[in-house]
């Protein structure tokens, strides 16, 4: 009788994009622990020249969750240095607010709901699927996602900071 091999640990990516109205910048995949030193650089050696690249990058303002790496000295030093005033950072942006996040209100949901078919066998198979169906984001879809954040910050600013239902 033969038996069929698993490997002992599933192999696993950290898969890191950032959304405007207009385009998806990503993925980029890290396939290690993310921490301030490799974050940092996939900042200046992948996201940045991509951003120089956009004709409205000095609109842009940036924002992104309180994960451990995003937050470091370093990391928000460098993002102050190219984003001034229109860094949202960690003292700006309320804790645990998924639903001001475009990423995690949209981008990540929507991608899980569809990288899937075909199932993918391997990483690489996963990576083509997320790759395919993010070059296939229609840039209105984009665009709608940020005028619903833009309502959404409305609601918050109008319960006083308070909770809100996002329906």
């Amino acid at each position: 009788m033969q038996g069929v091999e698993y490997p002992l640990h599933d192999q696993k990516i950290l898969v890191w994009c950032a959304i405007s109205a207009n385009r998806v910048f990503g993925p980029y995949y890290f396939e290690e622990t993310v921490n301030k030193e490799n974050y940092l650089e996939m900042l200046k050696e992948f996201f940045w020249p991509k951003v120089l690249r956009t004709a409205e990058y000095e609109k842009y303002h940036f924002q992104q969750d309180g994960a451990r790496p995003h937050t470091a000295a370093i990391v928000q030093t460098w993002l102050k240095g190219k984003f001034g005033k229109k860094l949202v950072d960690k003292d700006l942006w309320p804790p645990r607010s998924p639903d001001l996040n475009p990423c995690d209100f949209y981008l990540w949901g929507y991608l899980k709901s569809v990288v899937y078919n075909p199932l993918p066998k391997t990483l690489d198979d996963l990576k083509a699927n997320l790759e395919r169906e993010i070059k296939k984001i229609p840039k209105n879809v984009l665009n709608s996602v940020f005028l619903n954040l833009e309502k959404r910050c409305e609601l918050i600013i109008s319960a006083g900071g308070g909770h809100i239902e996002i329906k």
